[in-house]
């Protein structure tokens, strides 16, 4: 089916009319090969769930979405990519982008010649640079453009641009790693509130689209040669009164120590969403207390909520280490910055939010020299660690989100992120930490247990399959 598409989009002042129409009387767009059902939208959503504090994008399409992938050229230039675009009303400020000027859109997109998410490995075969051809979200700041045939392109950077760290390329084009979930006909895109400044107001309009690289010129260019559907309701976020202001309350060294005493704990697997769901909750409110800075790093304290599992290391992303429980724990710690790839404080600094409760993956073993017995060790060699490790630690910072309301505590974590184990046993403690410089490398050792849930750190925990209507 083909249908005339006539979609307004406003970049600052500048209104650009794309058209996407063919008949007997022009010729052919770009990306003729790849028309068909899947790329025609039967409907569109953009809903926040409370249950994740995430908002869950999706596109509905009239036969098996994400299904076609483009066949690779063997280059760069000229690279075809397919792609689902939300586009927004969002501002480039709310998605990190301070310099530029533009309209904002989430697009997932699939292209086998080259890898833009360096990051992340979304075929979990412990490669970071070959998996472009499996659909991926993106972030990007659109302009008006006579280079492209349906008048968009990104917009390219400069030297003196400032993008975010997880730009891979000298334009405006993030790749944040969302989760991405195919379930038949519906392609569900799953962003966190704090990833858009916690936006209760924007719309959103969903097209589908080829595009091309063009390496041509000083920097590489892409862009929109042809719209494929566009779906003709504007759309707003549904659920949106139930955003709150923030994620974390404010936390203080006077916090009551029963912030820290676990009632209970789970681990929910949600099929429809292919998501974890790390649940605790606490005596008093949860996320509450953080630690007095030490003044530096070797030392210095770090308090953290803290899930040991039985999920292999490898499928975290950590290799070469035996013997180790992975954990996934949310720590703060006033006295270093070990997200530099994030801004948790949403205030444009990556360098400022160790205090701000945050996500790690972290391998344990056992350690005389430290009080608990339990220590986090130095890793010699980094290509034994992920991409988004900060230090030579088998600690990783993956930015899954997490958040506290009242006495619970949550994090959400893609099951693709765990090479899709969704099987596993797991138990639930609050401890205090400290980084040890002393040695050859650093270490991160458990001083104290505040409270253990099982009472012997035994594991005797399992997942739990749900649905959203569960809870």
């Amino acid at each position: 089916m083909k249908r005339k598409i006539s979609y307004l989009i406003t970049i600052g002042t500048l209104i650009v009319t794309l058209g996407g129409c063919n008949s007997s009387s022009t010729p052919a767009l770009p990306g003729e090969e790849y028309m068909g059902e899947s790329f025609e939208i039967h409907s569109a959503e953009v809903k926040y769930e409370p249950i994740l504090d995430s908002y869950i994008f999706t596109i509905e399409a009239k036969a098996d979405a994400a299904s076609v992938k483009p066949v690779a050229i063997g280059q760069v230039n000229g690279a075809p990519i397919l792609g689902y675009v939300f586009v927004t009303d969002l501002l480039p400020t709310d998605i990190g982008y301070t310099d530029v000027v533009g309209t904002v859109a989430l697009a997932v997109t699939s292209h086998p010649d080259f890898d833009d998410t360096p990051l992340w490995d979304e075929d979990n075969n412990t490669l970071y640079d070959d998996d472009g051809v499996v659909y991926h979200s993106h972030w990007v700041v659109l302009e008006g453009s006579d280079q492209a045939t349906a008048g968009l392109a990104v917009v390219q950077a400069t030297s003196s641009s400032k993008l975010t760290p997880t730009s891979p390329m000298a334009m405006y084009l993030d790749s944040p790693g969302y989760n991405i979930v195919e379930k038949g006909d519906k392609l569900h895109v799953v962003v966190s509130a704090n990833a858009i400044n916690r936006n209760r107001e924007f719309t959103t309009s969903v097209l589908t689209a080829y595009m091309e690289v063009d390496t041509t010129g000083s920097s590489p260019l892409l862009k929109i040669e042809r719209i494929y559907d566009q779906f003709s309701t504007e759309l707003n976020v549904a659920n949106s009164e139930l955003i709150s202001a923030k994620n974390w309350p404010v936390a203080s060294t006077d916090s009551n120590k029963n912030s820290l005493t676990i009632n209970e704990a789970s681990v929910d697997y949600l099929e429809e969403l292919d998501t974890l769901i790390f649940s605790v909750y606490t005596e008093g409110n949860a996320g509450t207390k953080t630690v007095t800075p030490l003044g530096q790093v070797d030392g210095a304290p770090v308090l953290g909520y803290v899930f040991p599992t039985t999920i292999e290391p490898i499928d975290v992303g950590f290799k070469n280490i035996t013997d180790a429980t992975i954990a996934l724990a949310v720590t703060t710690h006033p006295d270093f910055d070990d997200t530099p790839l994030w801004d948790e404080n949403n205030n444009n600094n990556y360098q400022d939010d160790g205090v701000v409760y945050h996500t790690h993956w972290v391998a344990l073993v056992a350690d005389d020299y430290s009080a608990a017995g339990l220590s986090v060790p130095s890793s010699f060699n980094l290509s034994d660690l992920p991409p988004t490790a900060p230090m030579p630690m088998y600690l990783d910072s993956p930015n899954f989100h997490a958040f506290a309301q009242g006495n619970l505590l949550r994090i959400i974590v893609p099951a693709n992120r765990v090479n899709g184990v969704t099987e596993f046993n797991f138990d639930t403690v609050t401890a205090e930490m400290n980084v040890d410089l002393s040695g050859e490398g650093p270490v991160l050792r458990v001083n104290k247990l505040f409270d253990v849930l099982s009472g012997n750190l035994t594991l005797p925990y399992i997942v739990t399959a749900k649905k959203l209507t569960d809870y």
